[in-house]
């Protein structure tokens, strides 16, 4: 909690100062990286639980960099490619979240917590100077120069140039404030909830219903993420032929019909209190299971380099950090929230497995929501969209002229 605490704000800071000092990006990216992997180090020497939070605190500033620089920079300088560009991006983060539930697992186990933590910092230091070297190098190929954009069909003026801070405040307000954006930040906070959701309780299923230990839990779930981040790179080649708002369509109906069919097949197996520890069909329900949350991960990730693609059809570039940074932190706020709500469902015990419920209608309230928004705004493909943006600036500059 004292992580979510500390990124909810500064994840919200750092997306305004991306904007006010674009040309510096890179190095805040090299300085969040820096803050993550020190601060492994600082958990090592820790004698006191004060210690850890001082930690978690470094850790939590540093984590707040990624997504409100990163993520608005790939959007700025790929234009209608972003779609892949994020689809890769993405799938680093995906091999990263297979490795770590089983090097954490196995070397904690193995040499305990505090050496293992020693070894995590250690790689990321060997890491840091790779990162920083790749980073200074395709700083000079940036190509995305806010000279001029387009906030609800108005002219936006460079921030090269002095601008009263009234007016960049009414430019932030055009440029969110819409409906069809509201709408879907809804859905993707809601979103975030449910793979929060995924990530925290899926390992426990296989613990605690299939008697797996703790480390083949975690080789599972290498294998329903590997899932996930494989159809996540073929979405990245798929959604700009689609658009990125009909691809998290589509994403969004196959993980929901994955949720109720999860829903269907544990609640089955609680309600009839079936032993899957001595069942004889053990090992073929447990392969069930497997192949059920893999059909989950690899129809619910494709849906996130989409997502962010599609936040950036909709807000005008040149906001696109701050956006991002307000989101993104409702997106840590409430994905912080759901894993508390669904913990206390399961404690419960209800007759009925509402934890099997709940899923589905956090996976059902944001396809709707979607629809909605497809009913306002309508398909297009990138290349469409950046097409739009070009005409527009292009008929203001004749206004202009004229």
């Amino acid at each position: 909690m004292t992580s979510v605490l500390v990124m909810i704000p500064f994840t919200i800071l750092i997306g305004f100062i991306g904007d006010r000092i674009r040309k510096w990006r890179l190095e805040l990216i090299i300085l969040g990286y820096a803050l993550v992997f020190s601060h492994t180090f600082i958990i090592y020497v820790a004698n006191s639980f004060a210690v850890l939070i001082v930690a978690t605190v470094v850790g939590g500033i540093g984590a707040s960099v990624f997504h409100p620089i990163a993520l608005p920079l790939l959007s700025q300088e790929f234009g209608a490619e972003r779609n892949l560009a994020h689809s890769f991006n993405l799938i680093f983060g995906t091999i990263g979240a297979i490795i770590t539930p089983i090097a954490t697992i196995g070397l904690s186990s193995w040499l305990g917590w505090r050496t293992a933590t020693l070894i995590l910092g250690i790689f990321g230091a060997i890491c840091f100077p790779i990162l920083v070297i790749l980073l200074l190098l395709v700083k000079k190929y940036q190509k995305y120069k806010p000279i001029e954009d387009i906030v609800m069909g108005e002219k936006v003026i460079s921030h090269e140039k002095r601008v009263k801070k009234s007016n960049r405040k009414k430019r932030f307000a055009l440029g969110i404030i819409t409906a069809p954006l509201v709408v879907v930040v809804i859905a993707q906070v809601i979103r975030a909830g449910i793979f929060r959701i995924i990530n925290t309780f899926t390992s426990f299923i296989f613990e605690d219903q299939f008697g797996a230990t703790k480390f083949n839990s975690a080789l599972i779930m290498a294998i329903v993420i590997g899932a996930g981040g494989a159809s996540t790179f073929i979405s990245g080649f798929i959604s700009p032929r689609f658009g990125s708002l009909k691809t998290l369509i589509i994403s969004n109906v196959g993980s929901t019909i994955a949720a109720v069919f999860i829903a269907i097949f544990i609640g089955t197996l609680v309600i009839k209190n079936i032993d899957l520890k001595t069942s004889a069909f053990g090992i073929t329900l447990l392969v069930t299971a497997v192949i059920l949350f893999v059909f989950l991960t690899a129809t619910y990730y494709p849906g996130d380099p989409a997502n962010n693609s599609l936040f950036a059809e909709m807000i005008p570039l040149e906001i696109l950090s701050s956006a991002n940074g307000i989101i993104t932190a409702l997106m840590i706020g409430i994905s912080s929230v759901a894993p508390l709500l669904f913990g206390y469902i399961v404690d419960k015990q209800y007759n009925l497995p509402y934890q099997y419920l709940l899923p589905i209608i956090l996976s059902v309230i944001p396809l709707a929501l979607l629809f909605y928004i497809k009913s306002k705004i309508g398909f297009k493909t990138p290349e469409q969209v950046e097409s739009e943006r070009a005409m527009v600036l292009l008929n203001n500059n004749s206004s202009e002229k004229e």
